[in-house]
């Protein structure tokens, strides 16, 4: 049983004995009938409320130690990419800045590492960690002023929980629609606002009018206790996740307005825009309140909703609030989401513990120079040392000996160092680039692309971009690995030159040797190996000057004991081409 559930079931058995207490009371100290059931509601209402709060606090107590337990710690769980991705789809239109194409994002193993990183609290969070990911930055200004918030949620642990407490009390929604309705025009049926409007007061006049009418009054309060019911059902099954979501944003402008008071000047950035935009759109807030709720935590409120139609009431009255205040909610709910993000990476620094630097940037020429760089997703990592300034690589190697993870190691610190200010290596030395990859696209069975034309398609897209003032992080795998070695060798030759005359930095493995020395004025000659013997494959996974001779395509399938006559009869035909 989760902590919802059992809150839940405290709340039920607790709203259960008020009912019974209210009514044993009410029923000894009242003889007047023509009384009992006003004050029979009274009590009854007056414990649902208390016990509601009740409730809350103990929800909110939960949720806040399991932040302090949990902090620095990976905890794994489902996330709704669709949301995120939407959010930056929507957000993006409204920038021009470079974003990392998909392309690149699945070759780098992006939505694995985002779940790495991903601490957040709330929705907003997670949409604006996945966003800051996107969009590396090309100037240090931003990563400074980042990296001074996170260094302080990550040091000083009393304004930490002081935020933590109030995002633990915001939370996160399931399918959260509040940033696409801040966004959106919707085009609303208002007959139904006046239709809600009336079927309330009839409701209201109809129990009020029972001591006076008596049964005419409660066969009309049935009809339309059954007529709300359904309406409220009927609407809601349409709007849904709009009245969710209202409700969400609810919670996040409240939780906007408790942060602002946090005082800390590395803090202030954000507090005064929190405050700014608080004040300015607080009207929506008031418009939406009530609609942020938990069904199942309180039975009684969730009839007294559906009984009074009041999410459906308040939707119609919020939404021309929301377009009036579009800009202002929007920056509101994006520095929110900043917070928890930028918070979210100071617990993955807590997590990687002594196993991560700070980058320090360049603003000249095309640098990396890393130190033990590895790769966050894989465990017992082997970290590389590596020296670039301005001339490529070509990175030779056979099969398993580290050539991809290496690239990928690359390009994931690259990436990491121009978002979150965090790099996986000692140290980590760079300049800032535009990055681009193309290490494994794939072939496009519906749309009937090979899995050469997505290669072709996939190294265009690079080229494209090599004229651009920011210098290109070009890393390829295995170029042209989907067409005979001819073409492959001279197409390959002629792009990999074309791009080193462009603002680019390479990094390009390949199995064909003669590229190596074709460019070897071009390009520096890199490799990885392996010893293969009898008791098994060894890797060192250390990145070593040149160029590997070795070839172990043969040694492997003789480790995985194909039948002997094949291992022969492959050699002699290679005797024969060497």
């Amino acid at each position: 049983m989760n902590n919802e559930d059992q809150v839940s079931l405290i709340s039920n058995l607790a709203i259960f004995a008020a009912i019974i207490a209210a009514f044993i009371s009410g029923g000894v100290a009242l003889n007047d009938k023509k009384y009992y059931l006003l004050v029979f509601t009274v009590l009854c209402l007056a414990a649902c409320i208390l016990i509601s709060r009740v409730s809350k606090g103990i929800l909110d107590n939960i949720n806040y130690e399991r932040f302090k337990k949990h902090w620095g710690n990976f905890e794994k769980r489902k996330r709704n990419f669709k949301t995120t991705q939407n959010f930056f789809q929507i957000d993006k239109q409204d920038e021009e800045k470079f974003s990392v194409d998909e392309q690149t994002w699945s070759d780098l193993n992006m939505d694995k590492l985002f779940e790495l990183i991903d601490r957040t609290i709330t929705s907003p969070g997670e949409e604006m960690l996945y966003k800051i990911l996107k969009q590396p930055e090309l100037s240090e200004e931003r990563l400074s002023d980042r990296n001074k918030v996170i260094n302080l949620l990550k040091d000083n642990a009393n304004v930490r929980n002081k935020i933590g407490l109030e995002l633990t009390r915001l939370g996160r929604a399931k399918d959260n629609g509040a940033f696409g309705i801040i966004s959106k025009d919707f085009d609303l049926n208002y007959k139904y606002k006046y239709l809600f409007n009336f079927l309330v007061a009839a409701f209201l006049l109809s129990i009020v009018s029972i001591p006076i009418l008596g049964i005419q009054s409660v066969i009309v309060t049935l009809a339309l206790f059954v007529a709300n019911s359904i309406m409220h059902n009927k609407f809601k099954s349409n709007v849904e996740s709009y009245v969710n979501s209202l409700g969400y944003l609810n919670g996040i402008i409240n939780t906007a307005n408790r942060l602002s008071k946090i005082n800390d000047e590395e803090l202030k950035h954000y507090t005064e825009i929190l405050n700014k935009t608080y004040k300015a759109c607080k009207v929506v807030g008031k418009e939406t309140s009530g609609m942020h709720r938990v069904e199942g935590l309180d039975p009684i409120g969730d009839l007294f909703y559906m009984l009074f139609l009041v999410e459906e009431r308040k939707f119609f009255s919020s939404i021309n609030d929301i377009k009036k205040y579009r800009k202002e909610l929007k920056e509101l709910y994006k520095t929110l989401g900043e917070l928890d993000a930028l918070m979210s990476v100071a617990s993955f620094r807590e997590w990687l513990g002594e196993d991560y630097t700070e980058p320090e940037f360049v603003t000249e020429g095309k640098v990396i120079e890393a130190v033990e760089v590895f790769h966050p997703l894989i465990d017992e990592a082997v970290g590389n040392t590596i020296t670039l300034n301005d001339e490529g690589i070509i990175l030779t190697g056979t099969n398993m000996s580290g050539k991809s993870t290496f690239l990928r190691t690359i390009g994931a610190n690259a990436l990491l160092a121009q978002t979150i200010y965090t790099c996986a290596a000692d140290s980590y030395r760079t300049s800032f680039f535009k990055i681009m990859t193309s290490i494994s696209p794939e072939d496009n069975i519906s749309s009937g692309k090979s899995y050469y034309f997505r290669e072709a398609e996939a190294l265009k897209r690079i080229i494209n971009e090599c004229n651009s003032e920011v210098p290109v992080l070009c890393i390829i795998d295995e170029i042209f690995r989907g067409t005979n070695p001819v073409e492959r060798v001279n197409a390959s030759a002629e792009i990999l030159n074309y791009i080193s005359k462009h603002n680019t930095l390479t990094l390009v493995a390949t199995h064909d040797l003669e590229l190596t020395e074709i460019l070897k004025d071009k390009y520096l000659c890199y490799y990885f190996t392996e010893d293969i013997n009898e008791e098994g494959l060894n890797f060192d996974y250390k990145i070593k000057n040149g160029v590997c001779r070795n070839r172990n395509a043969v040694k492997l399938l003789k480790y995985l004991e194909y039948p002997e006559e094949i291992i022969q009869k492959t050699n002699e035909r290679l005797s024969k081409l060497i």
